[in-house]
């Protein structure tokens, strides 16, 4: 899945080293203190704002959140990874070029593929380098595991074009995205740091893949899952919490008080634990025997945790398949000390020295648009007896109490406040 033109990044490291040395080079890009800055903030601002004016001006297609809300994690991470004008994409403008880009991660043959990838990758590999008459055959008899665009490959060709637009750029603009951009920050340190061409590339192909699904699909869950009947109350919890909060010149809730609102981040929370991005097993090896927890695990084996279990742990969280944001509150309806049990256990952005170097841009980018969305909105789930369901790897997930599955697709309706 992360494997960006034969080049291994942070992503795909094995050696602690190598990726410690990587993350060191772009981790202060991420850090909660610069996402808090001006220019981030404006950024988030402008792709919330965009997704508002979706709303009003294609009230069809917003309303579909699976897509909608792709446009909206794809936009801004692609200008938070290349710059707006470098690669930064506009498909909540209606770019119908960008909007096409994320097709082959929109479609859910995706998971058909995936599953060729992992269980025969030999005829995988084969099989998708096909071109020509071999092709069409191949399609003909029902053998290729998905139709072209393959799944990535649209982001991969914008990845490695917007590569070399900022490379070979001479304008003025190109100064602001040097400070502000993933790719920007590569370039400053690339002779330091001995960065080939295809290093930078492939580094930041896999920081716009990995902020794409992972945003959009939370985004989804926690809206579908305020949207249903027995759970309205939580979006009024919001709006009152949002009333007190101060706001900037524009009247936008000022960000870095959105952070310490109990419930708006109780129910955040509480949808990434029920509906984690990556709720599969997450898989790691070690080049050496190890123990652990006084298993003795060969050198190579893979081993690995699952948020999906590990957020369904009874003993932590009592009726662990009922949406309750308030289990993230203590008796006075304030957040939880980081010291609770039921923080130790959450591993939505996994943990330690791999863990989602996009968490605070993830966070700040989804309590903006909640924030910005309850305040203008209420919001009814159109099929409230139907769950959506997000491919993960070639597994369906989806909120296992209902017994309907719309595969990426999810219907809302938004009804604007008076």
């Amino acid at each position: 899945m992360f494997d960006a033109y034969g080049t291994p990044n942070l992503f795909t490291f094995s050696s602690g080293v190598e990726h410690r040395n990587r993350k060191k080079l772009v981790s202060h890009m991420y850090s909660n203190q610069r996402l808090l800055e001006a220019h981030s903030i404006q950024m988030v601002k402008r792709k919330v704002q965009s997704y508002l004016n979706m709303l009003k001006n294609e009230p069809d297609l917003a309303s579909e959140i699976f897509t909608s809300l792709h446009y909206f994690s794809f936009d801004a991470i692609s200008e938070f990874v290349y710059g707006a004008g470098y690669g930064g994409t506009t498909a909540l403008t209606g770019h119908e070029a960008h909007r096409r880009l994320i097709d082959d991660i929109l479609d859910p043959a995706r998971r058909r593929l995936a599953w060729f990838a992992i269980h025969f990758p030999a005829y995988t590999k084969w099989v998708t380098t096909r071109t020509g008459i071999s092709e069409r055959l191949l399609d003909v008899l029902g053998l290729l595991p998905m139709k072209k665009p393959y799944t990535y490959s649209g982001i991969r060709g914008h990845a490695l074009r917007a590569f070399y637009h900022f490379k070979t750029a001479i304008d003025s603009g190109k100064a602001i995205a040097n400070d502000t951009s993933v790719i920007g920050r590569l370039f400053q340190v690339r002779e330091k740091q001995g960065l080939s061409d295809m290093d930078i590339a492939s580094e930041c192909a896999d920081h716009l893949l990995a902020g794409i699904d992972t945003t959009a699909d939370s985004l989804m869950f926690l809206i579908w899952a305020l949207s249903l009947p027995q759970h309205k109350s939580y979006q009024e919890r919001i709006r009152k919490e949002l009333s007190d909060v101060p706001v900037d010149e524009e009247g936008w809730p000022e960000t870095r008080y959105l952070a310490r609102l109990p419930w708006l981040n109780a129910v955040l929370r509480e949808s990434l634990r029920l509906y984690t991005p990556l709720p599969a097993f997450e898989p790691r090896s070690a080049s050496t025997d190890t123990v652990i927890d006084g298993f003795k695990i060969p050198a190579r084996t893979i081993v690995g945790m699952s948020p999906y279990c590990m957020h369904r742990e009874e003993s932590v969280f009592p009726e662990p398949l009922v949406f309750k944001p308030e289990r993230w509150l203590d008796s006075d309806s304030l957040s939880l000390h980081e010291s609770a049990l039921q923080n130790k256990w959450f591993w939505a952005f996994s943990s330690g020295a791999r863990m989602c170097i996009g968490m605070h841009l993830a966070n700040v980018e989804m309590l903006t648009l909640v924030a910005a969305v309850y305040r203008q909105y209420s919001t009814s789930a159109r099929q409230p007896d139907v769950t959506p369901g997000i491919t993960s790897r070639y597994e369906i997930f989806c909120d296992e109490t209902m017994n309907q599955v719309k595969e990426h697709e999810c219907w809302i309706d938004f009804i604007e406040l008076g």
